[in-house]
């Protein structure tokens, strides 16, 4: 069995009565991207600074490729870390700023340019090693920042929210190029973000972590269409939550629930999914679809509002208009069942850092 990247083992950091990360076991596997995903204070950057060795756990154990490096200052980890602001030092040039790192590993100076000329090439920027960093674009310095932290050769590579400072366009480019990197090198990569559709497309492994505790785990793939519970499922995008007669609860996207003509056969639901009669509030058009806002009664009986993404060329019948009467059916392969258990145990590799020293940027 290949010994993991890293793997924390019970950890857990306490900043005086808080416990922002709560005993939790996480395997970090080796050649892949790991994201560490939630809401702000959820714990993910304390359990990335942790690993980092900025701060050290409270209690349990940090091992990096099977040895113990728990107390181990960050210098002795050999790990790369990009953080939200780049930190490049405006005084040097990309290619000074790229060499850095090796130069204060004491890298002979020929070595040292040939690893920055190798990590600038690699995210594109070689071109640009003479300028300073003022006369960069934010993507440009990013990407410096990411060539700085390969330069060292690093056994893993944490980025810290490395793309909120971007603009929309440019965060979708460099969720490319972070992956494009990430596969050419076959670098171990743990990205922390709070962006679900980010954290979809980017990684290997997902782990989604709530109050310091991780909630669920697994390839995106996996857990997108079965969420552990209404926690996962509305942080994932999950709009419209319904009980069943049996009192469970399902969840299902706007875009996999179907808006039809009030007359339409129940016999629609013969996959066993759910057929509701609804009421139309509101459709707003938003250039490809509609957006249907809905009011419906659940199997239980219980007064819901819905939201449907209404296709006009995957429609059946006349487009839907506020007033109208019409049939909903969520389609069984699209019902999310979850569990009343918002706590429910991680279905995956396990997480947790914990640290007597509080950390000198914000706990999230």
């Amino acid at each position: 069995m290949t010994t993991p990247a890293a793997e924390l083992v019970g950890v857990s950091q306490r900043f005086g009565s808080f416990t922002a990360v709560d005993s939790i076991d996480l395997q970090i596997p080796r050649g892949r991207l790991t994201t560490l995903l939630g809401p702000s204070g959820c714990g993910k950057t304390t359990t990335l600074r942790m690993l980092a060795g900025y701060s050290a756990p409270t209690s349990g154990r940090i091992l990096i490729d099977g040895d113990d490096a728990t107390r181990l200052p960050p210098e002795k980890r050999n790990l790369g870390m990009v953080f939200q602001s780049y930190a490049l030092f405006p005084h040097m040039t990309v290619a000074d700023n790229v060499a850095y790192g090796p130069k204060m590993r004491k890298v002979p100076a020929a070595e040292r340019r040939r690893r920055a000329g190798e990590a600038l090439e690699l995210v594109g920027l070689a071109h640009l090693a003479d300028r300073k960093p003022k006369q960069l674009s934010g993507g440009q310095q990013q990407r410096v920042a990411l060539a700085r932290a390969i330069a060292i050769r690093p056994r893993l590579l944490l980025l810290d929210e490395p793309l909120s400072n971007l603009d929309a366009r440019l965060r979708v480019q460099m969720r490319a190029e972070i992956r494009r990197i990430q596969s050419e090198t076959g670098l171990t990569v743990v990205l922390v973000t709070h962006d679900q559709d980010e954290a979809l497309e980017m990684s290997d492994e997902m782990v989604l972590m709530r109050s310091g505790k991780i909630v669920q785990s697994g390839a995106p793939r996996d857990v997108f269409p079965a969420p552990a519970d209404r926690f996962v499922a509305e942080f994932l995008g999950y709009e419209n939550f319904l009980t069943l007669a049996d009192g469970r609860q399902a969840a299902v996207r706007p875009e996999h629930l179907r808006v039809l003509p009030a007359d339409t056969s129940a016999a629609t639901s013969a996959d066993g999914g759910i057929v509701l009669d609804a009421v139309v509030l509101d459709v707003a058009y938003r250039g490809v679809d509609l957006l249907v806002t809905l009011e419906a009664t659940d199997p239980a009986g219980n007064a819901v509002r819905l939201l449907a993404d209404h296709r006009a060329d995957t429609a059946t019948g006349p487009t839907p208009s506020a007033g109208d009467r019409v049939r909903l059916l969520a389609p069984e392969a699209r019902l999310a069942h979850l569990s009343a258990d918002s706590t429910a145990a991680p279905t995956a590799p396990t997480t947790a850092p914990t640290a007597s020293t509080a950390p000198t940027e914000g706990i999230s």
